[in-house]
């Protein structure tokens, strides 16, 4: 293969490459945050009550196969991998979501973070966590 012919090439797989990764920071740029408290998930349906505005706010999940799987949901806990199962109910979470390509009006969570909510010399739940993302302090 020629020198002309090997640079051609690879000016044509780098353009295609940055043209992928502009276009995932496009969708990423479209991606918005909610905070609160989970209230309830059964997929592919997740609440979670909005810290700020209080209202129930509803999203639609569905159980990414890797981190790598645009179309599912990814799940973490306390910053490790988790399936949406291990997240539990009135605790805080964070929903990274964009429109629903399923659905124009509706909201779908690629990524659902349930951050360490526990106090760290008694190992039970703070009470000051639980209240500020809106959860029952029990």
């Amino acid at each position: 293969m020629s020198l002309m012919v090997r640079r051609s090439l690879f000016a044509a797989l780098a353009l295609a490459v940055l043209g992928l990764a502009a276009q995932d920071a496009q969708a990423q740029a479209g991606r918005k945050k909610t905070e609160g408290c989970l209230v309830s998930l059964a997929e592919p349906k997740m609440v979670i009550k909005d810290r700020t505005s209080k209202k129930e706010i509803e999203f639609r999940v569905k159980q990414a196969s890797s981190v790598l799987d645009k179309a599912g949901t990814v799940a973490t806990k306390d910053g490790r991998k988790a399936q949406l199962t291990d997240l539990e109910v009135n605790r805080p979470v964070i929903a990274y979501w964009l429109v629903d390509p399923e659905n124009k009006d509706g909201k779908f969570s690629n990524k659902v973070d349930q951050p360490d909510y526990l106090d760290g010399e008694t190992k039970q739940p703070d009470p000051d966590i639980l209240e500020n993302a809106g959860c029952p302090t029990e």
